[in-house]
């Protein structure tokens, strides 16, 4: 016990950097403790004068008053109780063994005694609690030290679909995706889990939605997928399911299935996603979805507000495209909000390339920077219709990609995404530009565009259900003296009143901190760099494209750890 003591402890953080003799003597000072079902290792309120390490077995943590709803998992290796044994505190949660758990317990005195020889294991314990300290006020990953166990519960009219399903998450995983069968006794299945979880990224066990498999297993994984076809199928696995317990569904309806599927979907077994029956299966999109969904490599796109400057939204669709990556989520503002809607509509990178150009042909700009005595933009009706044709007065509901349109809304005086109706309607509050177009009227609301309050809406992408994100900022400090290789075409736009170009430079310098702020939130920022140009300087297209490309390319470097590419199957 001692031997595998050790090794348990070396992947611990605390003990990082512990000799080898040092780990054996550490585990020589621990004394063996064995829970059965139910026990607790520790609970809330408790003095804090042992630490716990698990050997063997499954422990729930939870807080007070939500002891139903476990806030983490202790497996093989783990170690709870550090904080309160060092700090002095009482106890802040409660560890209880889910099965029969084999634990060590070192008390306070031997934890000093051990500090007192190595002193690394008292930096480790600062940097741990410094990491702690730092997480309450900024997002901060916890380095990974395991994988993440997901549940995949097949109902028999799907169950042949599982191992194309595995394939597709190994396919889009960066990481080693592994796959093994929940077996009837939780002991086994546990013990396979956590060997696994050593190794891979992401272990996948597969169980048929069966009471006696689903109740225990749901509680051993991080999260849990169904895939079902028939409503009889989800209703079987929501009987399964310990209260609290939250269980992503896809369902692929058998045919008259829709409405009873419907039916049998609650907040505890959500549909997120309407999958195309294939030959008994899914359709190939739908797979790789599931693959992607199964590993945490769903894609999501933030674009950001620009006017002209949008033309490097198009270079990232392009860098994308070639590269094999398939957008799930997209969000805009402004620009970033028209370019992403004729992404969501399923167009390729060389058809919004096309749009963009045909829409935004000189004489249309000339009419809409147009300004009437009081100041204001004339183009509003050239606008509207603008939307309308490019988007073929489409409404959210006929998107194949997830949109959310970003505005403002102003009497609120907050952020208001659009997700549904008219697709021009929404683009139209996104780009009701202050000084240019009045407010759009909504639902009694004021909306304007989003670059007021969030100029690149990375946030929005990830509460659409995006895992990785990519976004483009297209309002940067980052500006070249000259544009490279050649001087910029001389034509301008006809027209253009100083007055209001003076004032949208104001706004884009009132928006520089806001719009890096935002995009810094993506997994991978992308900020292109560009000469002397304005927002409205839609003549420069090519040299936007150009400066657009080059810093994608440099942003899919970031973007293969993260997730693989992993062409659809519209586009092979």
């Amino acid at each position: 016990m001692a031997s595998a003591a050790a090794r348990s402890l070396a992947r611990h953080e605390l003990f990082a950097g512990l000799p080898a003799d040092a780990l054996g003597a550490l585990a020589e000072r621990m004394r063996p403790r064995t829970f059965t079902a139910g026990e607790a290792l520790c609970r809330a309120g408790e003095p804090g004068d042992a630490l716990f390490l698990v050997l063997e077995g499954l422990a729930r943590v939870s807080l007070p008053g939500a002891e139903e709803r476990p806030v983490a998992r202790l497996r093989r290796g783990d170690v709870i109780g550090e904080m309160a044994l060092v700090t002095g505190e009482p106890r802040t949660a409660t560890a209880v063994a889910a099965v029969p758990t084999t634990a060590l317990e070192l008390s306070r005195d031997d934890l000093a005694a051990v500090i007192g020889e190595h002193p690394q294991v008292l930096a480790n314990l600062n940097r741990i609690l410094s990491r702690k300290l730092a997480a309450t006020t900024a997002r901060v990953e916890r380095p990974r030290t395991r994988g993440e166990a997901v549940a995949l519960l097949a109902g028999e009219s799907l169950g042949a679909v599982v191992p194309t399903l595995v394939a597709a998450a190994a396919a889009a995983s960066p990481g080693s995706v592994s796959s093994l069968e929940a077996g009837p006794a939780p002991e086994g299945t546990i013990a396979m889990l956590d060997d696994a979880l050593l190794e891979h990224r992401t272990v996948i066990v597969v169980a048929p939605p069966e009471p006696q498999l689903v109740g225990p297993l749901v509680d051993e994984v991080d999260r849990a997928v169904a895939v079902v076809s028939r409503g009889a199928e989800l209703e079987r696995v929501r009987a399964c399911l310990p209260a609290g317990t939250l269980v992503e569904v896809v369902a692929a309806p058998e045919a008259d299935e829709r409405g009873r599927l419907l039916a049998a979907a609650t907040p505890a077994t959500p549909v997120v996603r309407w999958a195309t029956r294939e030959d008994g299966g899914l359709a190939g999109d739908d797979s790789a979805w599931v693959g992607r969904h199964l590993a945490r490599t769903k894609l999501g796109l933030a674009l950001g507000a620009g006017g002209a400057k949008g033309y490097a939204h198009v270079a990232m669709l392009h860098a994308l495209e070639s590269a094999g990556y398939v957008v799930d989520v997209v969000a805009g503002s402004s620009i970033g909000a028209i370019v992403g809607a004729w992404l969501a509509q399923g167009r390729s990178a060389a058809e919004v390339e096309a749009t963009m150009r045909e829409a935004w042909r000189p004489e249309a700009i000339a009419d809409i920077f147009k300004l009437s005595l009081g100041g204001g933009s004339t183009g509003l009706d050239t606008m509207t219709r603008i939307l309308r044709e490019t988007t073929d007065d489409e409404t959210f509901a006929d998107l194949v990609v997830p949109l959310v349109v970003m505005t403002v809304d102003l009497d609120a005086r907050r952020a208001a995404p659009v997700t549904d109706g008219p697709l021009w309607q929404a683009l139209l509050a996104a780009t009701a530009l202050a000084g240019m177009f009045p407010p759009h009227e909504r639902d009694g609301r004021r909306l304007v565009d989003g670059i007021a309050l969030v100029p690149v809406p990375v946030d929005a992408a990830v509460e659409a259900g995006a895992d990785v994100t990519v976004s483009v900022n297209i309002i940067s400090r980052r500006t070249l003296p000259a544009w490279p290789g050649e001087q910029p075409p001389s034509e301008e736009p006809r027209g253009r009143s100083r007055m209001l170009d003076a004032l949208l430079e104001v706004m884009d310098l009132a928006q520089l901190d806001a719009s890096e702020r935002h995009a810094a939130r993506a997994d991978v920022v992308v900020t292109p760099a560009f000469g002397p140009s304005s927002w409205r300087d839609f003549h420069l297209a090519d040299l936007f494209l150009e400066a657009g490309r080059e810093a994608a390319e440099n942003g899919l470097e970031e973007l293969r750890s993260l997730a693989r590419p992993q062409l659809s199957a519209t586009s092979t």
